[in-house]
Formats: structure tokens, C-alpha cells, sequence
């Protein structure tokens, strides 16, 4: 045999091992049984050479991708996997057109098998239709029986399927372990004798203890189940192994203050046999979430006890009220009734001092006529006291009754001049100035009695006020709104700022030392003007300056003339 022959023949022993191994990576890619074909009775397997065409052919359809080449690396057998796979590997643009054209990347591998004799392993990664696929290969050299490289071979397997499953696997991996590292909650593991077997490190923010230095520990040292409430039996439910969810556990923080965990856990056991193998489980820390609710049920105790509080005083403030509108009540009738009691005898000593001092029936001595004049004149003040106080009780009472018709304002203001003691103005040289309006002829539309005594309450107080060798005058202007305005003006001691809005209080006087002031009176007439003049849908306002005198505005509505 030449040596040419003899090589042949080893390359070829070569190719069956090689084939050997191509087709047990095909049959474990494609899940096929390894065991041989069975042989019929009587019967034995024939023997096939290497060299015969359809043996090769057969096998070549079914294994993994593969290559022989000779001793100067030419490719002498390879199968039409390793010749679709080749270009893409090797980046070869077009396939292979004969047997004996070797990519200069498959090349390089060869030289590096035929300089130091040792296998080669490759990881490749080829992208087909948009798909990374991947792939493991083995270039190893192939010997004679005296050990002389005659050839190289390599066989290519497919491991993408197992490729993406890692891949898959490690991205579910990191994405459960960013979801451990990420969640609010941690997550913990204990073995069947409850010793902690893993534990999130969410858990250092609570306690304050590296996660890794709780492996080992049992699980009960991390804290207790809330006596109190659901989580009361927890603990026996783990030991008889059964799942809870939400139970309130107590532990101790960073802050020495306990912190509340809401623990939820199942039990493991193992597939085969059943035997318990521990609990898994979460935790939630709710510890800004309890105390939020404990001082919302603190508030809500408060705000009960206060609403209890408020309705008592309510109760108490409709009493109190109901009280004072009954003696309100008690009050006015009371007024009512005695200034009508009143008024009935002061008339009669009205009308028999009056009687006394005209001589009604016969002479009398001056003395007693002088005596029956005071009479008269304490009578008639007294009278104007009682008036006001049973006006001030039927404004309150809402019994008085306003009849508004059009008056004319020169004939409303010289009816008041005329009603004030003309013989004031002689006595104490006090001007009395009207005669502004005796040519005017506005309109108003007031109740002419009530608007009457407005003027005459207004005129008697700015002669009592004004001192002598004063001035006491009457202006009419017209006003803001369509109201016409009837100003009392005098050149008296005037009011005080701070006291000009006050004059309108019931019982109220400038001169407030009632054992010494000079003036009489009750101090009920200005607010009872200006209660009048509201009800006639007017107003009373004042202005005065102390030493330079007072004036006060009465504002009535205008009236149309008659057509």
C-alpha cells in the first residue's frame, strides 16, 4: 500500500469518527432515541463503507453542520449544513462551488490547529431573518496511527435555543432581582425550622441590619406577631403550616421605636415526598401609614369629644336665647304697658296745671300760679320721656306703622321750628336760621308725623347743645341715590370723632356724667330718628367737629310732583 493510499484510508476512519459525533449532536437536537435500529430475527446488520455515495449522502442530510479538510487544509467532505452556514459564518457572500475552497477565516483556525496541535472551541453569533442565532463549534487536527497530522475537521452545533433560554433566564433574573431592590416591600425565606434562609435588603432600612448577616437567624428574632387583633394566632398557624396573609409583625427600628410590618407567607413543600421545607413571603412596612391612622383616630376621638362639646354649648345658646327673647319680650310689654299706664295721669296733671295757669275757673295767687306752670312743665317733660320709651318699645316690638305720602319739605321744617319752644331763641340769644327752605319746593315721600319729630328731636337737641349768642339753621340739598337731604346745623360744643357714631346707641349722651350734666333728656332721641328715618327708607348721619359745632343729615327719598 502506498503512502498516499494509507493516508487516505486514516482520513477516511477520520470522517466516521467525525460523522459518528455529527450524528449524535443531530439525534440530540432533533430529541431522537441513540439506541440502533432493531434487527429482524436471523438477521445481521451489513456492513457499509465510508466511501459508498448513498451511505454518505443519508447521513450528510441529518447531521449537524461539518467539515474535513487535508493536511493543507482544503475542504475534502463536508455536508450542505456546514456549506448553507459557512457564508454567513464566514462571511462569504456567495456558497461554496466546489469542495476544495476553504473561507480564509476557517483558514486562519486551520494554521492555528497546525501550529500548536490543540482543539479549538468557537462561539459564533450569525443574525438570520432578524434572529441572533448562535452557535458552538469544535476544530480539532486528525492523526494517523503514528500521530502525523493528516487532516483537520469541525462540527458545528446549534445552541441558540439554550442560548435564548439563558438569556431569557438571566433577564428574568436581573429584572426579579431590580424588582426586589426597587419594591417598598421585602421579601423573605425560612427553612422548616423557621431559620431565615433569604432576605431582601429592604429589611436595613427597617432595623438597621445588613441583609446578609440574617441568614441563619430564626425568624422569630426579628420581632413578634401583633398580640392584639387578627395577628394574635399567627404564629401557631405557621407551625401547623398553613399560608396568612397581612398579619400585623412587630419590630424594632433604628429609632428604637417598633416599627408594624405587614407579613404575608406560604408554606413550602417538596414536590415529591410533601415534606414541609419552610414558608416564603413579603413584608410591608406601614409604619408611617399606622401612626397616620392612630392620630387620625386620636383627631376623630378629639373632634367628638369637641362636636360633643360645641352641641352642648348650642343647646345651652338656643336656651340662653330663647331666655333673653322672653325677657326681651317681658321688657317691651312691660314698657308698653306702663307708658300707656303713664301717659293717662300725666295728661290729667298736664291738663289741670295748664287749666290752673290760664284761670280757668277764677283768680289765683301768683305764687300758685307759678307753682302750677313747674307743674305743667315737669308734666309735659315727663310726657316726652314716656313717649320715647314706648317709641323705642314699638320699633323693637315691629308695632309701629309708617304712613309715607309726598310732603313738602318748607311746610315739613316750619312745622318743626313752630313745635319748638319759640321763646328758646329770645331767652338764650340763639339765631334760629330756617329760611333757606321756606321758598323751596321739593317733594319728599316720608310718613309727615314720624318726619316731624325727627326735625323737632333734631332742632330741641341743637338748641340744648348750642350756647348763647349761638346759631341754629335748617339747609335742603339733594343727595346721593335720588334722596333729598335735610341738614340740622348748629355752632355748639360739637361731638368727639369717637363718639359721633355712638350718639345713634340707645341711652347714650355725649355728656356721659348723668349726675352732672347740664341737659335733660333720655338719650333715646337720636336713636329713634335714626330707626325712623330707616323705616322710611332714609337714613340719619352726623357731622361735627368739637368747639365748631354739629350737623346732622336726615335722608329722605324725593317725590315726583303731581302732573
Amino acid at each position: 500500500m502506498s503512502v498516499a493510499q494509507k493516508s487516505l484510508r486514516d482520513l477516511l476512519q477520520g470522517a466516521n469518527q467525525v460523522i459518528g459525533i455529527a450524528v449524535a449532536n443531530a439525534d440530540h437536537a432533533r430529541g431522537e432515541s441513540k439506541k440502533p435500529a432493531a434487527k429482524r430475527k436471523g438477521q445481521t446488520a451489513p456492513k457499509r463503507q465510508i466511501g459508498d455515495k448513498d451511505l454518505l449522502d443519508a447521513l450528510f442530510d441529518r447531521v449537524t453542520p461539518f467539515y474535513l479538510t487535508d493536511s493543507s487544509g482544503n475542504i475534502v467532505i463536508s455536508n450542505k449544513a456546514f456549506r448553507d452556514l459557512a457564508p454567513r459564518l464566514y462571511s462569504s457572500d456567495e456558497d461554496l462551488p466546489s469542495l476544495d475552497e476553504t473561507p480564509a477565516a476557517l483558514k486562519a483556525i486551520i494554521e492555528q490547529l497546525h501550529a500548536n496541535g490543540e482543539k479549538i472551541r468557537r462561539s459564533d453569533t450569525i443574525s438570520i431573518d432578524g434572529k441572533e442565532n448562535y452557535y458552538i463549534s469544535n476544530h480539532f487536527a486528525i492523526r494517523s496511527d503514528k500521530g502525523q497530522i493528516i487532516g483537520f475537521g469541525g462540527i458545528y452545533e446549534d445552541v441558540s435555543p439554550l442560548a435564548r433560554a439563558t438569556q431569557k433566564a438571566g433577564e428574568m433574573e436581573g429584572w426579579l432581582q431590580d424588582v426586589i431592590r426597587s419594591s417598598s416591600d421585602w421579601l423573605w425565606a425560612v427553612d422548616h425550622n423557621f431559620n431565615l434562609t433569604f432576605v431582601s435588603p429592604r429589611i436595613s432600612e427597617a432595623i438597621g441590619t445588613p441583609a446578609q448577616t440574617l441568614n441563619g437567624r430564626n425568624f422569630f428574632t426579628l420581632g413578634k406577631f401583633d398580640d392584639a387583633g387578627e395577628a394574635s394566632g399567627t404564629q401557631k398557624e405557621m407551625e401547623i403550616h398553613r399560608p396568612f396573609r397581612n398579619r400585623t409583625f412587630l419590630m424594632e427600628g433604628t429609632d428604637g421605636q417598633p416599627r408594624h410590618v405587614l407579613v404575608s407567607g406560604v408554606p413550602v413543600f417538596a414536590e415529591a415526598s410533601g415534606r414541609f421545607e419552610g414558608y416564603r413571603g413579603t413584608g410591608t412596612d406601614i409604619t408611617r401609614r399606622f401612626k397616620a391612622e392612630q392620630s387620625a383616630t386620636d383627631a376623630k376621638a378629639e373632634l367628638e369629644i369637641t362636636l360633643a362639646e360645641l352641641r352642648q354649648r348650642n343647646k345651652d345658646l338656643v336656651l340662653a336665647l330663647e331666655k333673653s327673647h322672653v325677657a326681651d319680650k317681658a321688657k317691651i310689654d312691660f314698657l308698653a304697658m306702663m307708658s300707656h299706664e303713664l301717659r293717662t295721669p300725666l295728661n290729667c296733671i298736664i291738663g289741670f296745671s295748664d287749666a290752673a295757669t290760664q284761670k280757668v275757673h277764677g283768680p289765683l295767687n301768683q305764687s300758685y300760679v307759678e307753682y302750677f306752670k313747674n307743674i305743667h312743665k315737669a308734666g309735659g317733660h315727663l310726657l316726652d320721656i314716656i313717649n320715647d320709651i314706648l317709641d323705642t318699645a314699638n320699633i323693637e316690638a315691629r308695632n309701629i306703622a309708617i304712613d309715607v305720602i309726598p310732603v313738602r319739605v318748607r311746610e315739613l321744617v316750619e312745622e318743626a321750628a313752630n313745635l319748638v319752644d319759640p321763646k328758646v331763641g329770645d331767652k338764650r340769644r340763639i339765631e334760629i336760621d330756617n329760611g333757606e327752605v321756606v321758598d323751596t319746593g321739593l317733594l319728599v315721600l316720608t310718613d309727615r308725623l314720624r318726619a316731624r319729630q325727627i326735625l323737632v328731636n333734631l332742632l330741641s337737641n341743637a338748641i340744648k347743645f348750642t350756647p348763647d349768642d349761638g346759631r341754629v339753621g335748617v339747609e335742603v340739598g339733594s343727595g346721593a341715590d335720588g334722596l333729598i337731604e335735610i341738614t340740622v346745623w348748629d355752632t355748639g360744643i360739637g361731638i368727639p370723632a369717637d363718639e359721633q357714631e355712638r350718639v345713634f346707641d340707645p341711652f347714650y349722651q355725649v355728656e356721659k356724667n348723668i349726675l352732672s350734666r347740664e341737659t335733660e333728656g333720655t338719650g333715646l332721641g337720636l336713636a329713634i330718628s335714626r330707626q325712623l328715618a330707616q323705616l322710611m327708607k332714609g337714613d340719619l348721619t352726623v357731622e361735627s367737629a368739637v368747639g365748631e359745632g354739629t350737623r346732622f343729615i336726615l335722608s329722605l327719598p324725593q317725590a315726583k310732583p303731581a302732573k
